[in-house]
């Protein structure tokens, strides 16, 4: 798979958040800051989203056939604060989805 980009750009009333992915750009805006956000590889699936971690909306999914492991990386553009929770309980909106 190739890489996936993630861009967070915040404004006056509302915050960009900008997915690139093989060279295609996907602009998300929402309202409210979101405090956490939530990323589920369902490998098996072929599925890759993101989402509203606290309302389980999701803000980009793509599909892919996975055939090689996935690794993820994560890194901030500038000096900040980054916490990575794993082993979260599967959403309800992917349970029946």
């Amino acid at each position: 798979m190739r890489r996936l980009t993630v861009f967070w750009f915040p404004f006056s009333c509302s915050f960009l958040y900008r997915f690139l992915h093989t060279g295609v750009m996907s602009d998300v805006c929402v309202t409210e800051h979101l405090a956490r956000i939530g990323i589920l590889l369902d490998y098996s699936g072929g599925r890759l989203l993101f989402f509203n971690a606290e309302r389980g909306l999701v803000l980009f999914a793509i599909r892919h056939k996975f055939t090689d492991a996935a690794y993820p990386a994560f890194a901030l553009e500038k000096a900040g604060a980054l916490t990575l929770c794993t082993g979260m309980e599967l959403p309800e909106f992917v349970k029946h989805s």
